[in-house]
């Protein structure tokens, strides 16, 4: 950090062209990002629905379900449609109500069906299709190709539309925690800079691996989120340092001028050499807490990666940059800037003396906060343990469910379709699984129409490798207990060798590769975070309970988030319909995000806590001194990345809109709960051990050495 330091404030200039020149190479390469990412992609491509899948397509020349299903109101030319959505590329095949009765319903709509043909991609076909009849008259485009389209329209739209109303927000935000113009800015432009050079790395990164379109939207979210976290610590410990002043007279500061004489008030005016000292000790102090936080929760994020599922994997990857780039921009340029702007940085201040009054001045409220706990630790213990678990509880029966076209908004012409099919064409089976079978199905028909919410087994259909398909109907909503059953059921019933594709398959194999893959992340997740924690603290004891406080405040920002989306009236206030349960992906990457944000908090608390203990002739004192100092900054910090990464509540697509909501109460529980009754309240119980073994002793090298020793 002292190397950064040196570099930053003698070579600002320097730093802040070279930034500028990553910027714009940056802003090149990334300006197309948008149209090189992949669509939503949450399978495993060996599990043994897509098994299914690729036999199916292999021997049929289509995919085994269909891809595009078109609504049509009565006195429609069906045959026409049938025509033009043939000539789509990537429909291998058309099928209408004279194919098959099922597709007509009893108030003369009907519906037409394309299958895709191998390799096509479903987002350009979904966008062909929609463009096809997107201005006939009576007919709907939907499937799962269209909703693949407008899902990725939908989500480019929501994160420019949301960053502009989340922008101004931010900014006055930021205007009343610094209390200046100047100040306040900067946070936003090391956001914008960071998430720019993220998504220039990822548009490289598509040219080798898959990146998928919604981990764009967790990098603006959490890009803007940890920059103005990252850029908050560095400006408010500068800003704290300067307001300090007086460093005293030692050899690097005294130069014998008037730098060194106090004013006509009796304070000595801030030199020149006093900047250079604020920058040097901010860069050792915050500095260090932003280095530390950066890489865990980079490492934290970088745990999703073990996951085969293309949005787990890619957003791992984005996630995991966005952290280092946010860290990096927030230690090179943000000081840079600092070191040029030296006492412009309390320009155009909104209130009179910003420095005692802004984010960095300690509190009347957190001091006398911190000493109620650690005079009553075990209430408060029991207070904050019982609101988190009382949150978490609720998560219980919530069930796991995967995205489908009811993620889009009412009026999305792939969601009409959708709630269409399923309420006016009974004779469409809700779920169709599809069955490969070794060789000839025999008996099987009969053993599987035997099978409970079986409606209908089809003659069996050879397949060019001497397989036999068989399609089975049911009236079980694939994403209940009822169609997972099902799936199991037939499986069970099926002999070695064979294959069971269908959607409420893709469920079951969802579910089941995450499970196989989520002890592997959370130990690398748990054991990164353990390390580097211990490595930050001098702790072995800290990195226990940080990770023990982090897993509790996940589980009740997951707990809420699911109460919030099943429940009508809650559900509601968010623009959406309550859900049966939450996507299956949402609670894999929200621990991920979550638990890396709480341990981003809980080090700058340890931090400023350790760095009392140099000073305090108690373990009490240290507490309190610690939380003091730090939970205007902490709270302000979390409000911010909660705005940040809340603004997607109101996204138009459910799952992001469950993202937004678990990541947003998890900082502010973090920040409240966790950080202000738990984390006090367990140090004071544990006292000196929880600093054991290389902690330090109280008054002997808690805090970092003073100017005179520096030097």
């Amino acid at each position: 950090m002292s190397a950064i330091a040196k570099v930053t404030y003698l070579r600002a200039w320097t730093v802040l062209v070279l930034a500028g020149v990553v910027f714009v190479a940056a802003a090149i390469v990334a300006f197309d990002i948008f149209d090189r990412v992949d669509p939503f992609d949450i399978s495993d491509s060996g599990s043994e629905v897509q098994r299914a899948y690729a036999q199916i397509e292999d021997s049929t020349g289509q995919s085994a379900d269909p891809g595009v299903i078109l609504l049509i109101e009565s006195g429609a030319d069906v045959a026409e449609v049938e025509d033009t959505l043939s000539r789509v590329d990537g429909i291998a095949a058309v099928i209408g109500p004279a194919d098959d009765s099922a597709l007509s319903a009893d108030d003369g709509r009907s519906l037409v069906v394309g299958y895709l043909a191998p390799g096509a991609t479903r987002v350009d076909v979904g966008e062909d299709t929609e463009a096809a009849f997107n201005d006939v008259p009576g007919v709907l485009a939907g499937g799962t190709a269209v909703a693949a389209h407008q899902v990725g329209n939908r989500s480019e739209d929501d994160s420019r539309r949301i960053e502009l109303l989340a922008a101004p927000l931010l900014f006055v935000l930021l205007l009343i925690v610094f209390r200046t113009l100047v100040a306040a800015l900067l946070p936003l432009l090391v956001a914008g800079i960071s998430i720019l050079i993220t998504f220039a790395a990822l548009r490289l990164l598509t040219a080798i691996t898959q990146i998928d379109l919604f981990s764009l939207q967790v990098v603006t979210g959490l890009g803007v989120g940890l920059a103005i976290d990252y850029s908050l610590f560095v400006i408010a410990r500068y800003r704290e340092e300067i307001s300090a002043g007086g460093y005293g007279d030692t050899d690097e500061s005294s130069d014998g001028g008037e730098d060194d004489d106090a004013d006509a008030t009796g304070e000595r005016p801030i030199s020149a050499t006093d900047y250079r000292r604020a920058h040097l000790r901010t860069l050792q102090t915050a500095g260090r807490t932003v280095a530390f936080s950066a890489l865990t929760v980079a490492a934290a994020l970088a745990a999703l990666t073990v996951f085969p599922q293309p949005f787990l994997h890619s957003t791992g990857i984005a996630a995991a940059l966005t952290a280092l780039f946010a860290g990096l921009t927030s230690l090179l340029a943000l000081p840079a800037i600092l070191a040029l702007l030296g006492p412009s940085i309390n320009r155009f201040a909104v209130r009179r003396d910003p420095l005692r009054h802004g984010v960095g001045a300690r509190s009347s409220f957190w001091r006398r906060f911190p000493a109620l706990v650690c005079r009553v630790p075990i209430v408060s213990i029991l207070v904050g343990a019982a609101v988190a678990v009382l949150l978490a509880c609720q998560a219980s029966g919530t069930g796991l469910t995967t995205p489908d076209a009811r993620e889009l908004p009412a009026a999305d012409s792939a969601r009409v379709v959708a709630e269409a099919v399923d309420d006016d064409f009974p004779g469409v089976p809700a779920t169709e699984l599809h069955a490969v079978v070794p060789d000839s199905a025999g008996a099987l028909e009969e053993t599987l129409e035997a099978l409970p919410r079986v409606t209908a087994v089809a003659p069996p259909q050879r397949l060019d490798d001497g397989s036999a398909l068989l399609r089975i109907s049911s009236d079980a909503d694939p994403l209940s207990d009822e169609g997972q059953d099902l799936v199991d059921e037939v499986r069970d019933a099926l002999p070695p060798g064979s294959t069971v594709g269908g959607r409420a398959a893709e469920l079951t194999d969802q579910r089941a590769s995450i499970r196989d893959h989520a002890p592997e992340a959370l130990l690398i997740l748990l054991v990164t975070n353990l390390l580097l924690v211990a490595a930050m603290t001098r702790s072995l004891v800290l990195p226990l309970l940080a990770v023990a406080m982090n897993l509790l405040s996940v589980a009740a920002a997951l707990g809420a988030m699911a109460w919030i989306f099943t429940t009508e009236w809650s559900a509601g206030l968010l623009g959406t319909d309550p859900v049966m349960g939450i996507d299956i992906s949402v609670p894999v990457l929200a621990f991920a995000v979550a638990f890396g944000l709480s341990t981003d908090y809980g080090i700058f608390l340890l931090s400023r806590i350790r760095e009392a203990r140099g000073s305090a002739a108690s373990e009490r004192e240290a507490i309190i001194e610690g939380v003091a100092s730090s939970g205007r900054l902490i709270t302000a910090s979390a409000v911010l990345l909660a705005v940040a990464v809340g603004a997607f509540a109101f996204s138009d697509l459910v799952i992001i809109k469950e993202f937004a909501v678990a990541i947003a109460i998890a900082v502010l529980l973090d920040a409240t709960v966790i950080r202000g009754l738990l984390i006090p309240a367990f140090l004071r119980i544990l006292g000196r051990g929880a600093w054991w073994p290389w902690g330090g002793k109280l008054g002997t090298g808690g805090a970092a050495p003073a100017p005179a020793e520096r030097h």
